[in-house]
């Protein structure tokens, strides 16, 4: 078994729980706002990852699920739109498109 085998988001499930809220993310040269980062935590119990929590890279300077809206909330359920989950240098990286609020 290889990392690789374990680069699929599928593996993490879909019930994800974003904690506190959101921090910027700076372009290098520009020192401009150019995505935003995400604590979440996996709460989907089939997954061998429930209860983890990562830091997903939020590529998208306006998401749907807004910083005003994660700003006083603790923990919000969120789905992450077009989820990945790559390697580099041995080390994991989860980036998504869009982080949008779960309808109950």
């Amino acid at each position: 078994m290889k990392l690789n085998d374990f680069l699929k988001p599928e593996l993490l499930g879909n019930r994800f729980l974003a904690v506190k809220g959101y921090s910027e993310v700076l372009d290098r040269d520009t020192q401009k706002l150019s995505a935003y980062r995400l604590n979440v935590s996996i709460q989907d119990e089939s997954s061998d990852f429930f209860m983890e929590m990562i830091q997903v890279k939020v590529n998208n300077v306006a998401p749907t699920l807004s910083v005003i809206d994660l700003k006083n909330n603790k923990t919000t359920p969120v789905l992450l739109k077009d989820l990945n989950v790559g390697q580099f240098n041995g080390n994991l990286w989860f980036s998504c498109a869009d982080v949008l609020p779960v309808n109950k």
